[in-house]
């Protein structure tokens, strides 16, 4: 219940398959709870992690003839959950071993000593990039058409019979202040595209979604009528009810 971060992985027939609990400082005594980061940096320079970016793993639990596949899920899952994370780090006594489970997504960085007792722990650290790695998001270029046009062709035809066949060219080109594309790169391929435009069709944007509780995307004004109008007043009293200066005469019935 403490913990930042707990995921529990079933089948489809909601059998629980493993748990495992991560939490923001180490799951031995190897340094103190708000002050760990210098002893870990110190293992490897390359690995630079802050509480921010970084997760102990205090359990793991799993069926065994599933457990090597529910790990692989779990990690996966939890850089997908958190964005921000990069580093799980693992910390076990030196004399055991991981086992044929965890040391498929763990690798050990060093040992540290205790600080309560003379015994030594290795600590073991799991990268995002190798479960879920981060897309690298920049400005797009003319260069990347012959990539981004098969994503096109895939799904939409609409656009190059509307628009001509260069129109993703045009558009790349057209960029300025008020009109920017941004692509989605991996290993230098441009796998994703994205066109943004300053301008906005607050009519489209009206009759397509319910925009009341964003003010209708305008600035406040006093003049604006927040409120609907009210439905004609219905008043009764006994027997009569008056809708619209019209009265009616209402032959009332006791409760049962």
């Amino acid at each position: 219940e403490k913990a930042n971060l707990a995921i529990t992985l079933y089948n489809d027939k909601e059998e629980i398959m493993a748990q495992a609990t991560f939490l923001d400082y180490p799951n031995w005594n190897v340094a103190k709870q708000d002050d760990w980061i210098p002893l870990f940096r110190e293992l490897d320079s390359d690995i630079p992690c802050t509480p921010l970016n970084t997760l102990f793993m205090h359990l793991f639990v799993a069926v065994d003839e599933y457990s090597v596949g529910c790990c692989r899920e779990i990690i996966r899952t939890v850089f997908q959950t958190v964005p921000e994370l990069h580093f799980i780090f693992l910390i076990v006594p030196s004399y055991m071993s991981l086992g044929s489970t965890l040391i498929t997504v763990f690798d050990q960085v060093g040992n540290v000593p205790c600080l309560t007792y003379d015994e030594d722990f290795a600590v073991y650290v799991c990268h995002r990039h190798n479960h879920y790695p981060q897309l690298h998001i920049r400005k797009a270029r003319v260069e990347d058409h012959d990539d981004l046009m098969p994503i096109f062709a895939r799904y939409d035809t609409i656009l190059k019979e509307i628009y001509g066949e260069y129109f993703l060219a045009e558009l790349i080109e057209a960029q300025d202040k008020e009109n920017h594309a941004v692509v989605c790169e991996v290993e230098g391929v441009a796998v994703g595209f994205m066109s943004l435009c300053s301008s906005v069709n607050l009519q489209l944007l009206h009759e397509c979604f319910d925009l009341g509780p964003f003010h209708g995307l305008c600035f406040p004004h006093p003049d604006d009528v927040l409120k609907p109008p009210q439905e004609p007043r219905v008043q009764g009293s006994q027997g009569m009810v008056a809708v619209s200066g019209t009265h009616w005469k209402i032959n009332s019935m006791p409760y049962p």
